[in-house]
């Protein structure tokens, strides 16, 4: 007698189903795209610091929010915080797709 196939899943095929991500930062990214999101996700990080400490007195990566993770923020001459690009994988998606267009610098005006 054949034995009933089921739709449960052994603790086996949910761990490998685990191992398929990546962590970074605080996200979990498919390890088929982790590579690049990593690569994509620096690239706009160091273009927003450097747009951002031509517009702004100080611009530096922080991590001071284990809830959002790692982000680029922005002060002005006082020290008053003045905007922030959380480093999100929705927003270097976003960030990303302004890139491709070279228009980082007015997605990051609404980052204000």
């Amino acid at each position: 007698m054949a034995k009933k196939q089921t739709n449960r899943t052994s603790k086996h095929q949910r761990r490998d189903k685990e191992e398929e991500f990546v962590q970074i930062d605080i996200f979990k990214v498919p390890a088929p795209q982790a590579e690049m999101y990593s690569v994509l996700r620096e690239a706009v990080a160091e273009e927003t610091l450097e747009i951002w400490r031509t517009e702004f007195a100080k611009a530096e990566r922080v991590s001071d929010n284990p809830e959002e993770g790692e982000a680029i923020v922005a002060y002005d001459a006082d020290g008053v915080e003045q905007a922030r690009l959380y480093l999100n994988p929705s927003n270097i998606s976003q960030a990303q797709k302004a890139r491709d267009k070279d228009q980082l610098a007015k997605f990051l005006e609404n980052q204000y």
